[in-house]
């Protein structure tokens, strides 16, 4: 009876065993699979990839299969370089080096030195230098042109940031010309644009542009999603260049919608900085500004965006180990008479209480994470809200400084240039007048727009003194044209308005009042601004001539008015006859 027991009990370990190898060579073919995937979809999908491949590492440690764990601790350092992540990049590609030499895995060792050296080129480019150097002499040494390809590209790089002109085009022309023998799709046009970059830093247009095309055509025939958005900022770079600024912003615009769909962060934001500097050399310094804030929007906002994924990464996990736990304790139920039952369900329990402790762990450390992460956002946050209002306040400065100073000296010439020739000639003198009257005038809109500049928010309180001073002085230089300004509006009851927006208010009634004394020789100008339910309604009305609204539409300001009122999301309402013309503006409250 005994022996006939210990033949059982010998029979199950054994297909315990049996059961636990399969196992294991069905997760080593997995590890390997995903380890081994094409470049262009290890980066397609940054995010993703994290997540794929940490959880690999995890598989082959599990597994302790030590060629799955350096490959793994090798990808991460990839994917984090791409994210901008360079501490965690440096901590993988070191761990990599390490496994791989302790595995006399000789080759990888000279890929990893060759992409850690290039990583690290923006931090201390002489010991970038020095690792890929140690890349390529091993590379060399054991003839694997597959990876010297790459490290001749990236070593070209270094010598470029060096200022190496010459030493960068011939290691770029060398990868190139093994990457044409092995007709290589997704690694030419890599060598192609960096050489094209090279030659726009040398002011060689042509040739820059002849090997930008090759490149994109190359990456549109393979579908490369991720090439497609680096050479459309290629294009854009070399139309910033060449001074075409259109089409520099049209080609940085085309790439952000690459490198958005596809998560690739580092790009995304150089597109939007290109785009603010391109709209600045183009003296459309609003739209500068409003790119140069969603550069630094989209930047402040990664921060957030980990910590979620990683709080998700945390909630995948534990749910994955009690999915296990459970498949365990359904086998030990089958089997609980059993010896191994026995040994599983103690090594279970270990491992759930483990799982627990490092669970609790970790999600301590992650709230002190997001706590710390909070407070940089709000620093940040602070610390750019601070340098705008310095440039704006900057720009005001010089405004009323600079040009404020020119007009004000341009009508102190002209009207000493009126007394020295007063009663010689009415005609001049006339015209003299004139433009006094409109410098005067564009001093007037100058301050205005200097106010606007040096605030943020435009209250209720500000508005309408700024329109009653405007009213008050039209009172004054018109002395046959009544004015009258109502308001019902409660600082307490609103929000104050944007800068912008509380500007556009303001220059719809300048505008429309102004209108109304040059063109419809009105005796009575009524401005009221009031709430009702929740709208505000600007109304300017007068009791002039009026005008047919189709025919004078693009005329005589009202494009104008037209346009600021979209600005606003405003919709407008104009009626106009010989009895006057009312102009209403319906904004939400």
């Amino acid at each position: 009876m005994k022996m006939k027991f210990n033949f059982y009990l010998s029979f199950l370990i054994q297909l315990a065993y049996c059961q636990m190898f399969f196992a294991q060579s069905s997760a080593i073919r997995e590890i390997d699979s995903i380890n081994n995937r094409p470049f262009n979809k290890k980066i397609e999908n940054l995010f993703d990839s994290e997540k794929v491949f940490k959880n690999n590492l995890a598989k082959a440690q599990a597994n302790n299969y030590q060629i799955g764990i350096a490959e793994s601790y090798e990808n991460l350092g990839l994917i984090y370089y791409y994210q901008g992540k360079y501490e965690l990049s440096h901590k993988y590609n070191v761990l990599a080096i390490k496994s791989f030499q302790s595995q006399k895995k000789w080759n990888k060792v000279a890929k990893v030195y060759g992409e850690f050296g290039y990583q690290m080129k923006r931090r201390n480019l002489p010991e970038a230098i020095g690792y890929m150097q140690k890349g390529i002499k091993l590379a060399e040494r054991l003839k694997n042109d597959s990876e010297l390809k790459i490290l001749y590209d990236n070593y070209g790089v270094l010598k470029e940031m060096k200022l190496e002109y010459d030493s960068a085009f011939y290691f770029y022309n060398k990868s190139l010309k093994i990457k044409e023998i092995q007709k290589d799709s997704i690694g030419i046009p890599y060598s192609l644009n960096k050489i094209g970059l090279l030659h726009l830093t040398e002011k060689r247009f042509n040739e820059a542009k002849r090997n930008f095309d090759k490149a994109y055509k190359i990456r549109l025939n393979i579908d490369d999603k991720i090439g497609i958005a680096e050479s459309l900022n290629f294009f854009g770079t070399y139309y910033y260049e060449i001074k075409d600024l259109d089409k520099s912003i049209q080609y940085f615009k085309k790439a952000i919608g690459y490198s958005k769909k596809h998560k690739y962060t580092y790009l995304t934001q150089d597109n939007l900085q290109r785009i603010s500097d391109a709209y600045e050399l183009n003296n459309n310094y609003k739209a500068a500004l409003d790119n140069f804030k969603k550069y630094v929007v989209y930047k402040d906002s990664l921060a957030g965006i980990e910590i979620r994924i990683k709080q998700a990464e945390l909630d995948t996990k534990f749910i994955t180990e009690e999915k296990e736990r459970q498949i365990l304790l359904q086998r030990a139920q089958l089997a609980e008479k059993n010896m191994y039952i026995i040994i599983v369900l103690a090594l279970l329990l270990i491992s759930v209480l483990l799982g627990y402790f490092i669970y609790n762990k970790q999600k301590l450390k992650n709230i002190q994470l997001q706590k710390e992460n909070q407070l940089r956002d709000a620093l940040l946050k602070i610390e750019t809200q601070n340098k705008l209002q310095e440039q704006r306040l900057q720009i005001s400065r010089d405004l009323h400084d600079n040009i404020g100073a020119q007009l004000t000296f341009i009508i102190s010439s002209i009207d000493n240039l009126k007394y020295a020739l007063r009663n010689q000639n009415p005609k001049v003198d006339e015209k003299l007048t004139n433009i006094s009257s409109f410098t005067k005038e564009t001093i007037i809109e100058l301050r205005d727009t200097i106010w606007a500049m040096n605030k943020e928010e435009i209250t209720v309180e500000d508005l309408e003194t700024r329109i009653s001073n405007f009213i008050e002085n039209a009172k004054i230089s018109l002395s046959g044209i009544r004015f009258n300004f109502i308001s019902n509006l409660k600082a307490t009851e609103l929000t104050p308005f944007y800068s912008r927006d509380g500007m556009n208010i303001y220059r719809i009634i300048q505008e429309s009042v102004n209108n109304a004394i040059k063109h419809a020789k009105a005796s009575k100008i009524e401005v009221s601004i009031q709430k009702i339910n929740n709208q505000i309604i600007v109304t300017i009305e007068d009791n002039g001539n009026g005008f047919s609204v189709l025919e004078t539409e693009k005329g005589n300001g009202l494009n104008s008015v037209h346009k600021r009122a979209a600005e606003l999301n405003a919709k407008i309402n104009l009626v106009s006859n010989e009895n006057g013309t009312t102009i209403k503006i319906y904004l939400n409250a």
